[in-house]
C-alpha cells in the first residue's frame, strides 16, 4: 500500500511537471515600429530632433540616448537614456519632433533615437548624430 502511494506521487509530479512553464505569448501580426527618417537641425544651442515612424502596434514613441563624445579617442562614450516619449495612439502618421537644450560649449555630444510601440517591442538604434554648440553663443 504504501509504495503504491509513494508511486501514484511521483506520477503525478512527473505529470505535473511537464509543459511550458510561462503565460501564453501574444500573437504579433502587426509590424514591428521602424524608424522612417531621423532628421536633425542645429540652430544656435538648440538641437531639434525629428522623428518618422511606421509600423508599430497600440501606439508609437521613442526612446533618445546620449553620450559625451571621448576627445582622446573621437568616440561616445556611456549611453544614458536622455528622454522617452511613451507610445500613444495619436502619434501614428505624424512626424515626432524634440527639442534638445545644450548647455555645455567645450563638450560635443551624441545622440541616438529608436522606436517603441505599445507592446514593447523596439526599432534598431538610428545612425549616431554628432553635435558640437558654438562656443561663441555663450559669450
Amino acid at each position: 500500500m504504501r509504495n503504491l502511494l509513494l508511486i501514484i506521487t511521483v506520477t503525478l509530479l512527473v505529470l505535473t511537471g511537464c509543459g511550458r512553464k510561462e503565460p501564453p505569448q501574444p500573437v504579433m501580426s502587426d509590424a514591428m515600429p521602424t524608424l522612417t527618417q531621423v532628421n536633425h537641425v542645429v540652430s544656435g544651442n538648440v538641437v531639434n530632433i525629428e522623428v518618422e515612424i511606421s509600423g508599430g502596434s497600440h501606439g508609437i514613441g521613442f526612446q533618445i540616448d546620449r553620450a559625451e563624445i571621448d576627445p582622446y579617442c573621437n568616440c561616445p562614450g556611456f549611453w544614458r537614456r536622455y528622454q522617452e516619449q511613451t507610445p500613444r495612439a495619436e502619434n501614428f502618421g505624424k512626424p515626432l519632433s524634440q527639442v534638445i537644450n545644450l548647455k555645455d560649449p567645450n563638450k560635443e555630444f551624441a545622440f541616438r533615437v529608436r522606436a517603441i510601440d505599445a507592446l514593447g517591442r523596439f526599432s534598431d538604434w538610428s545612425k549616431i548624430i554628432r553635435v558640437r554648440v558654438d562656443a561663441e553663443l555663450f559669450q
